[in-house]
């Protein structure tokens, strides 16, 4: 019985290329779709092509991606009207497929002519055929499967989250060029605070960038792959808190490499930029950084939160200072500071801001950031 369970799967893909062609007046270009996909956090090395303005996968290694999952199901090819049908909370047998094997940069694609069956019911989905493949719509197929997807084109990157269920808000978090906006920013955790600012970001629909130190990264894996899979950036503050300005540079590049790669280890994606401890840099650090890709991010308005503990005093400094494209250095360490972020962030909303991250503010202000270089706000 498995084994002819093995074999009709493996015959799947040859029937697959059995759907008859579509005219040639429908020929589309499919172009490699170079975005990096991740479900719960892990990256998964997907087949995918950008056709039509969306990025359609194969359904086989959706399905092997969600195995172990509430979101699983199995498939079936019904040669007879070619359907092909989706049983959800069935395991999908791992059959050995090669999810790494390489794929053109460049094919035509056809709309396929093909029926999906969901638990017997007839569902649509956008489905193109490129060579012997059909490659489905991913949005699609969240919609069907109640998961959740969302786009971070900063981060050229499609996250899955097979424990939320599909929203269109959750898919595209746009925002507006043309309407001011500040990017909050929080240094040197994660720590036990970090959950209830994250907490007041979900409540508030907004999202702040964290420039987590990588030491701490490993035992608060769980609080960092919640602030990613929630918008949030996450960027580097070295691995130690240590003054970069007194290291060799061989040791500032070990700071940096060991953050980088245990932020990429729990988002699958590493640092884009870097926050140097103490705002300290000299020529060295700059070396560094360029050599590692990474620009180096200052701030506009500092209440020194960490010093006062005060949450009185960290709400007036910020909003007595608050301009467009200004960047806020907060820190998630204390309860005050909490406290002033709950009062801070709908005070922000109320004045017409657009609470974004780093990256975006700095896309949206018109830089192109360059590796070793500083940058202070969104005005540069």
């Amino acid at each position: 019985m498995i084994k002819k369970l093995i074999a009709s799967f493996l015959c799947i893909f040859a029937l697959l290329g059995m759907i008859p062609p579509a005219a040639a007046s429908d020929n589309i270009q499919a172009k490699r779709s170079e975005i990096i996909i991740t479900v719960n956090g892990a990256r998964i090395p997907f087949r995918a092509y950008d056709v039509n303005g969306r990025t359609c996968v194969d359904l086989f290694e959706v399905a092997l991606a969600l195995s172990g999952s509430e979101n699983q199901f199995a498939l079936g090819w019904i040669e007879k009207n070619k359907s092909l049908h989706l049983i959800r909370g069935m395991p999908y047998a791992a059959i050995g497929l090669n999810l790494t094997r390489g794929i053109a940069r460049n094919e035509t694609a056809t709309p396929a002519d093909i029926s999906v069956l969901l638990d017997g019911d007839r569902i649509s989905i956008a489905a193109y055929k490129i060579k012997s493949d059909v490659y489905f719509d991913l949005r699609g197929v969240a919609g069907a499967l109640d998961f959740s997807v969302e786009w971070r084109p900063l981060d050229n990157l499609i996250g899955i989250d097979t424990s939320l269920s599909f929203t269109e808000s959750a898919v595209v978090r746009s925002v507006d060029p043309d309407r001011p906006m500040v990017a909050i920013t929080f240094d040197d955790g994660p720590s036990n605070f970090t959950p209830a600012v994250l907490d007041i970001l979900e409540q508030y629909g907004v999202v702040a960038t964290f420039y987590v130190a990588g030491s701490r990264v490993a035992n608060n894996s769980d609080i960092v792959l919640r602030a990613f899979n929630a918008g949030n950036e996450i960027a580097s503050h070295a691995w130690s808190h240590r003054m970069l300005t007194r290291l060799s540079e061989g040791s500032i590049r070990t700071e940096l490499e060991n953050t980088n790669n245990v932020v990429e280890s729990v988002t699958g994606v590493p640092p884009s930029n870097m926050r140097p401890p103490y705002g300290s840099i000299n020529g060295r650090v700059r070396k560094v950084t360029a050599e590692l890709g990474l620009p180096i991010i200052y701030w506009s308005i500092d209440p020194a939160d960490w010093r006062t503990r005060n949450a009185d005093t960290t709400y007036s400094r910020v909003m007595d200072s608050i301009k467009d494209r200004d960047i806020v250095l907060l820190h998630d360490l204390s309860a005050p500071t909490v406290e002033a972020v709950s009062r801070i962030i709908p005070e922000l909303i109320d004045r017409g801001y657009q609470l974004v991250t780093v990256s975006e503010l700095l896309e949206h202000s018109g830089a192109a950031p360059v590796p070793g270089a500083t940058y202070r706000s969104g005005a540069m």
